[in-house]
């Protein structure tokens, strides 16, 4: 079973395969039975969600980037996080090399030019001042060791308009420029000769951050019921009212994903490559 926000079309065969319905009786069950309320409509078939599994759902995804290599890398290798990209023997890690910039992931360091420089985020952490270098020093810190996951969206119908065009290069880059210098000259560089892609893949709910299917803050009012459920429950209850929603066009924007920090999504879970 497949839980696909990407297109509106996806979403609503998510809600027929949940239930096992056909499209007019869960028309009828939303609308005519369940007067629109989704409380109500979840409620008078919570026997029929119970049933399924929630760890034979496939969550499906898309990452976004500026590729050198028409994603051959990624094609062998599968989607790696910014600690592995850094640290083994990649594209990414290769240019900043050239341009004078190695991490040691293991020691917590970056160097640049010969000069050593501490990215150990539970440092920066505890600091109540910090100096300008410092802070720069922080955001990188904060993206090697907090904010290191492979990452993409659930739907993002104008990737485009994101703001960090991450389309272009690797967002980290934009990070590094803050502070060195040759990083800027590595991200021009990428911008000129990569090629922007779509990779299509999926993921397991065991592959994603658990606050990924948490309750969302903009909801109002928020789910009913909701401390008493379990965490299979929890789960399949914010897809199905996404799915709802998004089957009917009402979601918004964007919906992130965020997989777990020690996962790689392999390539066998890579499903499309698309230019955009």
């Amino acid at each position: 079973m497949d839980f696909d926000l990407r297109i509106c079309n996806s979403a609503f065969d998510f809600i027929l395969d949940l239930l096992q319905m056909k499209s007019n009786e869960y028309v009828e069950e939303l609308i005519m039975n369940s007067g629109n309320d989704f409380e109500v409509f979840w409620e008078r078939n919570i026997d029929r969600i119970a049933k399924v599994n929630v760890h034979d759902i496939k969550v499906m995804a898309f990452h976004v980037l500026g590729s050198l290599d028409q994603c051959e890398e990624i094609k062998k290798n599968g989607l790696k996080n910014l600690q592995m990209v850094l640290s083994e023997n990649t594209i990414f890690s290769r240019l900043l090399k050239k341009a004078g910039i190695a991490f040691d992931i293991h020691e917590k360091t970056v160097s640049y030019n010969g000069n050593l420089y501490d990215i150990d985020y539970e440092h920066y952490s505890e600091q109540h001042f910090l100096t300008e270098t410092e802070e720069k020093l922080d955001r990188i810190a904060h993206r090697v060791f907090y904010d290191f996951c492979v990452n993409g969206f659930m739907m993002n119908d104008d990737i485009r308009a994101y703001g960090t065009r991450i389309h272009e290069r690797p967002e980290f880059l934009m990070t590094l420029a803050k502070l060195f210098p040759a990083a800027k000259k590595v991200e021009q560089f990428w911008e000129t000769k990569a090629e922007s892609y779509k990779i299509d893949f999926y993921a397991t709910v065991d592959q994603i951050h658990r606050f990924n299917f948490d309750l969302d803050e903009w909801r109002d009012p928020p789910y009913e019921g909701w401390d008493e459920l379990d965490d299979s429950m929890k789960i399949k209850k914010w897809m199905l009212s996404h799915a709802i929603d998004r089957s009917n066009d009402m979601l918004g924007s964007e919906i992130a994903i965020y997989i777990k920090d020690d996962v790689i999504i392999p390539p066998d879970q890579l499903l499309a490559y698309s230019k955009l």
